[in-house]
């Protein structure tokens, strides 16, 4: 084989291993941005948790309990609201889960909880961040994560953490993101 063959064979490969390279630095990049993309915002950009909530209430309406906009979602039928605490990352979390039956009898919940540092509920539960982008809960961008067969949609505003939790197919999780709506306390 001639040394012209063989600088060009060399070349060919350098060319291919640096395109890799880059090809893997852009994904990692990309990768970064999507799991990481609420971990900057500046708490001043959304809404505040302005006071510890109050003790739970047994016999009070969940909605009450919690101290911002509630997540709702448009499809399916509420069959259950409950208010927990649940201790996340070292910090006591007000959490408001509703229920809702699917028309095709699945079963979705809408998470309310405050503050923020329940985004680390997803990863410990199993959650994986996906490369999956456009999808939207009640108007705020989201991440789409995965747990086997159950997707999860997690948005933040501010110090407020909205989650939609299904085993559904993908079409059908971007539509409960995007019909899904906050309700104001005193709505």
């Amino acid at each position: 084989m001639s040394t012209r063959k063989k600088r060009s064979r060399l070349l060919g490969g350098l060319t291919a291993v640096l395109g890799l390279a880059c090809a893997l630095v852009l994904g990692a990049l990309f990768y970064g941005s999507m799991v990481y993309q609420h971990a900057g915002e500046r708490p001043e950009a959304g809404a505040r948790l302005t006071q510890t909530p109050a003790p739970l209430l047994a016999a009070a309406d969940g909605a009450a309990q919690f101290p911002g906009a509630a997540l709702a979602l448009s499809e399916g039928t509420l069959i259950r609201e409950t208010a927990e605490d649940a201790r996340v990352g070292g910090e006591v979390c007000r959490v408001l889960t509703r229920t809702y039956q699917l028309a095709d009898g699945t079963r979705a919940h809408a998470v309310s909880a405050a503050p923020a540092i329940y985004l680390e509920w997803l990863p410990q539960e199993g959650f994986a961040p996906q490369l999956i982008t456009g999808f939207v809960v009640a108007g705020m961008d989201a991440v789409c994560e995965m747990r086997g067969e159950e997707m999860a949609l997690a948005a933040r505003d501010g110090d407020f953490v909205y989650l939609v939790l299904a085993a559904v197919q993908e079409q059908t999780m971007y539509a409960l993101g995007a019909g899904a709506s906050l309700e104001t306390p005193g709505e």
